[in-house]
């Protein structure tokens, strides 16, 4: 019997669960997003839909190039509340060695990350640009822990709004619990998805399973480390700026057009009273944006349980009833 569905024409078909479930992982990425804008309103929308699950950005979408930073950012209202907090130096303490080792700094931000922070929640936004297209940006409610390693996702914002993931390393043969968004979120209430399926990555330029502010270090690090070695590597300071409120450290990754590295200019956001890295923006050699990455309103080591990333958990949707 024909319907409609997000304005488009759909079949109705009856399935056996198991049919069923195997559908739903492959229509996962028609969960994962809403239709693709309208060619006419928008020349990218044109490229995507091709791929109507993965919308294209618009033009007003796509962040801007870094403005030129002030000299100085920081109140000395700021100053005396980053005095406050767990972390034995000021952002004064830091800066220097911001300015005569970026990269070292960024080792050791990473070391305070892996030695203090336990979980945290945050409003966690992204945008990349896949197969050529760059998509529309994604803003998710998480919960992370770090040991065992956890996250929870939920989308908050058009196109996927109330999708929601639970993956726990370790647990349900290490596949993540997915509730999809609209009406596949009401026939299938939970499936489970392996994060490395071509499925998954379709829609992500990489796998849940290295999610976290954390890993965004451990995956720039060594790159910064193997161009540096190969005598690629300008990594500067580029001051302290406001980001969403708080003061970050800024530092400009510059590498060469080499298939080895992933893209010509990344900007790095370090918070100041953190050391979290809570922002990354990435172009490419053609001057064409790659991704973003935010985390937002940042709540560290709440003390999260296991509940928090159980898909039985009744603040959640995993559940029929």
């Amino acid at each position: 019997m024909p319907i409609e569905w997000n304005g488009r024409p759909a079949a109705v078909v009856r399935v056996g669960p198991l049919a069923g479930a195997m559908a739903c992982a492959v229509l996962l990425g028609a969960a994962l997003s809403a239709a693709a804008p309208s060619a006419k309103s928008d020349p990218a929308a044109a490229a995507a839909a091709k791929d109507p699950a993965l919308p294209a950005a618009t033009s007003s979408e796509i962040p801007p190039p870094p403005p030129p930073l002030p000299a100085k950012v920081l109140t000395s209202a700021q100053i005396e509340a980053a005095k406050k907090v767990r972390y034995p130096k000021t952002p004064q303490a830091m800066e220097p060695l911001a300015r005569s080792d970026p990269l070292e700094f960024l080792r050791q931000a990473l070391q305070w990350h892996d030695d203090r922070v336990t979980d945290y929640s945050c409003q966690f936004v992204k945008m990349e640009r896949i197969g050529g297209i760059l998509r529309k940006p994604e803003t998710m409610q998480m919960k992370f822990r770090a040991k065992p390693f956890s996250l929870y996702l939920k989308w908050t914002a058009e196109v996927t709004k109330g999708q929601e993931v639970i993956y726990v390393d370790g647990v349900n043969d290490d596949k993540a619990y997915v509730h999809p968004s609209g009406l596949l979120g009401i026939l299938f209430r939970k499936v489970s998805v392996d994060p490395l399926s071509k499925t998954a990555l379709k829609h992500s330029r990489r796998p849940l399973t290295v999610a976290g502010m954390g890993n965004m270090l451990r995956l720039v690090i060594p790159q910064c480390e193997a161009a540096k070695a190969n005598g690629d590597l300008k990594l500067t300071f580029e001051g302290i700026r406001q980001d969403n409120g708080r003061p970050a450290y800024v530092f400009k990754r510059v590498l060469p057009n080499n298939k080895t590295y992933p893209c010509e200019i990344l900007i790095i956001y370090i918070d100041c009273e953190y050391l979290l890295c809570v922002r990354t923006d990435a172009w490419d050699w053609g001057g064409g944006f790659q991704s973003h990455y935010s985390y937002n309103d940042l709540t560290v080591n709440p003390g999260f349980t296991d509940n928090d990333f159980d898909p039985d958990n009744r603040d959640y949707s995993f559940r029929f009833f």
